[in-house]
């Protein structure tokens, strides 16, 4: 699609970033933070998608923090319309969002992409500190961290 072309050159040069898609359609950019981001098109459905992995979760804390997750991702109560997995090849929690190309601009394309970064950031920041509490739970034996409950870690609309 030479219009999905233009919008992620156009992407890219605002950004500082070249991105192109190789012949499978994906393309890996490393952020100057240090973040891994996939953009991968998926002609068949018309969309593209953004991927960026979290972090890893320990295996003794996954139980709670997929709990946590998977209520984040109702209804996209949490991740505004983004979905919070699994990979399991990774072992590390990603995000990803899909972006419906039948409508898509640069100005709405680049408009996602920021928003995506700034989500993906928020929610690598929340695993810690979910990771973080359920591991003080355990130090402390039970006693009740009131961290994970905190309204000023969860994003909201």
């Amino acid at each position: 699609m030479e219009e999905l072309k233009e919008i992620l050159k156009g992407i890219g040069d605002k950004n500082g970033l070249e991105i192109s898609l190789d012949e499978n359609g994906a393309c890996t950019l490393e952020l100057s933070d240090g973040r891994v981001l996939l953009i991968q098109e998926r002609a068949l459905l018309g969309e593209l998608d953004f991927a960026a992995t979290l972090g890893p979760v320990p295996e003794e804390r996954r139980e709670a923090v997929f709990t946590e997750l998977l209520a984040a991702n109702f209804y996209w109560n949490e991740t505004y319309g983004a979905t919070i997995s699994w990979n399991h090849d990774l072992e590390e929690a990603v995000i990803m969002y899909p972006v419906n190309l039948a409508a898509a601009t640069l100005e709405g394309v680049e408009t996602i992409f920021a928003r995506f970064l700034d989500l993906q950031s928020v929610w690598a920041k929340r695993l810690a500190e979910l990771i973080a509490a359920e591991q003080d739970d355990d130090d402390e034996e039970g006693e009740n961290d009131d961290a994970v409950n905190d309204p000023n870690l969860m994003i909201k609309a």
